[in-house]
């Protein structure tokens, strides 16, 4: 029987780790594999246990909560995902882009962090292995890479959102997971989907194999990926952009 959409984003978390807490969930191939040879898995513990931590930091620094707008400004990325679902974990609303008058501004980008916007901003670095942003930053930034992993590992949301309040974009949290389900209605239960979707479109693409109870092979951009991959992988969907 085809798995039920979960009801929100820390349940979904919850099933794909009872189910098998050590099987990949997350591969990522970065931009460049071919030259730098960036590759990225998370299982569905370690998914987890980033999702609780960023999470964490949502509710203690910032008192992120339904109907706080979070501001992703961010890549088609493994930690773009992380912060997407930790964003949604907390019940705030995840916003695809720099958005101005967003609560909080999360960037990978120095410039953009030191513009005019939102008071609360993160900086979040993409390279591998940062244990830091790895640039000088405006007064008052936080730095993601510095600091998250000091906060718990084990996340229990504050306040639960209603089921009109934002999620992700346009979508709320009481259609989230439906809409995801729906568009991986004609995946294997199970699927190993390989995608190059941007942040936009985390709905169709992550969410959606997630909700099959299946994995995601993400990278910015199929056509450079090697042939190989996708049998290494041992991909059975693909899904790209547009």
């Amino acid at each position: 029987m085809p798995p039920s959409a979960p009801r929100s984003v820390p349940a979904l978390l919850q099933t794909l780790t009872a189910g098998d807490p050590t099987a990949p969930r997350l591969t990522f191939y970065g931009e460049r594999y071919a030259a730098t040879g960036e590759r990225v898995e998370l299982s569905a513990r370690v998914l987890a246990n980033w999702v609780a931590k960023t999470a964490n930091l949502l509710e203690e620094e910032f008192d992120a909560a339904p109907g706080t707008r979070v501001a992703l400004d961010l890549p088609t990325h493994w930690r773009t995902l992380v912060w997407q679902l930790a964003v949604l974990s907390t019940g705030a609303h995840a916003l695809t882009g720099a958005h101005p008058d967003a609560d909080v501004l999360v960037s990978a980008d120095a410039a953009a962090l030191d513009g005019e916007g939102p008071a609360d901003r993160v900086a979040v670095s993409l390279a591998p292995l940062a244990t830091s942003f790895g640039a000088e930053l405006p007064g008052g930034v936080l730095d993601y890479a510095r600091v998250v992993t000091g906060y718990g590992d084990v996340h229990a949301p504050v306040a639960e959102p209603a089921p009109g309040d934002g999620a992700l974009d346009a979508l709320a949290h009481g259609s989230l997971l439906g809409e995801a389900a729906g568009a991986g209605a004609a995946w294997p239960v199970g699927v190993r989907l390989l995608t190059d979707v941007g942040p936009a479109e985390a709905v169709r693409g992550p969410l959606a194999a997630w909700c099959r109870g299946g994995s995601v092979v993400l990278t910015p951009d199929l056509a450079a990926l090697p042939d190989a991959v996708p049998a290494q992988e041992r991909v059975d969907a693909r899904l790209p952009r547009g």
